[in-house]
C-alpha cells in the first residue's frame, strides 16, 4: 500500500518537474462551472478517471494542490451515481502505476477538459433560470406551474421557490405590504428575522413601525438568546413563505 505521507510529486517525478501543468489545471478549475469538468470526466474511461482523480487528491498539501484537490473532490461528488461507484471502485484497485502512463492521463485530461470548455456553453443554473422565466407570472400561476413540476422534478421545486423571492428582496416591498407584514407576524419572529438582516431591510420595516412598535420591537431583540440567534434564518424563512402566500392570495404586491 501507498504511504499517505508521500504526495503525487514524489511518486511521480512528472509533477515536480512540470508546475506549469498544476497551475493551468488549478486555473481552469477555479474559474469554470463544475459541471463543465463533470462532462470532461464523464466521457473518459473508469480506469484513467480512477487515476486522474487519485493524482489530484494526492497534490493536497501546497496551495495550488489544495486548491485542485478541494475542486476535484466537489466534481466528483457530482458526477452520476453509478459513474462515482464505478470509479470508486478503479480507485481502490489503484496503488501502482507506470509513470509514463500517469503523465500521459494527466496530460489527456487536462486537454480534454481544456477542450470541453471550448465546446460548452454553460447557460446558468437552471433552477436560476427557471425562477427568472417564472418572476415575469403571477404568483398564482407561479405556484402552479411549480405544483405541477413537483410531479416531475420534486428536488428542483424547492430550489426554484427559494430564488423566486428572498429574504433581501422584502426591501423592494411597498408600505403597504410590509405593513401588512408586521400587522400579522408575532414579535419574537419579526425580531429574530431582523437579526443581524441588512439595514436597507431593517430600515423598511423601522419606516413603517410606530414610535411604540419599534420599541417594543428593540426590546424583543434585546432579550434574544445566543441559541435563539442561530435560528435567525428559519425565522427568516418564516417571513418569505407568509409573503408569497399572501401574495398568490391577492393580500399584498411582489414585483
Amino acid at each position: 500500500m501507498s504511504d499517505p505521507n508521500t504526495d503525487a510529486r514524489t511518486t511521480l517525478p512528472f509533477l515536480g518537474e512540470d508546475a506549469h501543468s498544476q497551475q493551468e489545471l488549478a486555473a481552469l478549475l477555479e474559474e469554470m462551472h463544475p459541471q463543465v469538468v463533470v462532462a470532461a470526466i464523464e466521457d473518459t474511461e473508469d480506469d484513467d478517471a480512477a487515476l486522474f482523480f487519485v493524482i489530484c487528491t494526492r497534490l493536497k498539501g501546497e496551495p495550488v494542490g489544495d486548491v485542485i484537490a478541494t475542486h476535484v473532490g466537489k466534481i466528483f461528488a457530482l458526477l452520476p451515481f453509478d459513474k462515482r461507484v464505478s470509479v470508486a471502485e478503479k480507485v481502490t484497485m489503484t496503488e501502482i502505476v507506470d509513470a509514463e502512463h500517469a503523465k500521459q492521463v494527466w496530460d489527456e485530461q487536462i486537454a480534454k477538459i481544456k477542450e470541453t470548455l471550448q465546446h460548452t456553453a454553460f447557460l446558468g443554473e437552471g433552477a436560476s433560470n427557471l425562477a427568472q422565466l417564472l418572476s415575469y407570472m403571477d404568483v398564482t400561476e407561479q405556484d402552479r406551474l411549480l405544483e405541477a413540476l413537483a410531479v416531475r422534478r420534486p428536488g428542483v421545486v424547492g430550489n426554484v421557490s427559494d430564488k423566486l423571492f428572498t429574504f433581501e428582496d422584502l426591501s423592494a416591498l411597498g408600505d403597504e405590504a410590509i405593513k401588512t407584514i408586521l400587522q400579522v407576524l408575532d414579535k419574537p419572529t419579526m425580531a429574530l428575522a431582523l437579526h443581524n438582516a441588512p439595514t436597507r431591510i431593517r430600515d423598511r420595516f423601522f419606516e413603517n413601525m410606530s414610535a411604540s412598535q419599534a420599541e417594543a420591537l428593540e426590546a424583543e431583540a434585546e432579550q434574544l438568546t445566543f441559541e435563539q440567534t442561530q435560528i435567525a434564518d428559519t425565522a427568516r424563512q418564516s417571513v418569505v413563505s407568509l409573503v408569497r402566500n399572501f401574495a398568490a392570495k391577492g393580500l399584498l404586491k411582489i414585483s
